[in-house]
């Protein structure tokens, strides 16, 4: 199965809008990729400047252009303000697998947003790309991520490693 996201899947949830990425969120993922709390647990240099945060959303719509991911903001429907992303990548076709990657600004944890997103994507997932398996890549200490993959059904993998990253864990989501 090959992805065409040439017209990006806008989706809805009671309280969000699951939109594509633009050059208008430079500020708001700035401030979401460079927060300490966010990278405390992610092995990634924090962009410096809002130009490097430009670099990264052009990064993510060639991605999107190429069909090699997908990635959403999470909007509030209310303020209209980023509060975090997810996005779909790493994909193998011939096993209908993907790898599923979020983070939400320190602000809006604990608010029960990821997981309204974090069940849209997957439907959207399952349902309409036809995916069988996604898996999520979190560090061992990172308790919300490894409870929010628990609540969501996501099984850990404990006999694989996330090679380069040992402190990684593998969790897993069939249909």
């Amino acid at each position: 199965m090959d992805f065409d996201f040439t017209t990006f899947p806008v989706l809805e949830t009671d309280r969000l809008t699951l939109r594509a990425l633009n050059l208008d969120d430079a500020k708001a993922i700035f401030g979401l990729r460079a927060n300490k709390e966010v990278n405390e647990y992610i092995q990634r240099v924090p962009p410096k400047n809002l130009s490097e945060s430009r670099a990264f959303i052009d990064e993510i719509s060639n991605l999107i252009t190429d069909n090699q991911g997908i990635f959403w903001v999470l909007e509030s429907k209310n303020s209209a303000e980023l509060l975090g992303t997810i996005g779909l990548r790493n994909f193998d076709v011939a096993d209908n697998y993907a790898e599923i990657g979020y983070e939400i600004h320190p602000d809006y944890q604990e608010r029960g947003y990821m997981t309204e997103a974090f069940e849209e994507i997957l439907e959207y997932a399952f349902e309409k790309m036809e995916l069988k398996t996604i898996e999520a890549f979190t560090h061992k200490n990172n308790l919300a991520s490894i409870t929010l993959l628990h609540k969501l059904d996501f099984d850990l993998q404990i006999e694989r490693t996330d090679e380069g990253f040992e402190d990684n864990r593998i969790y897993k989501l069939e249909k």
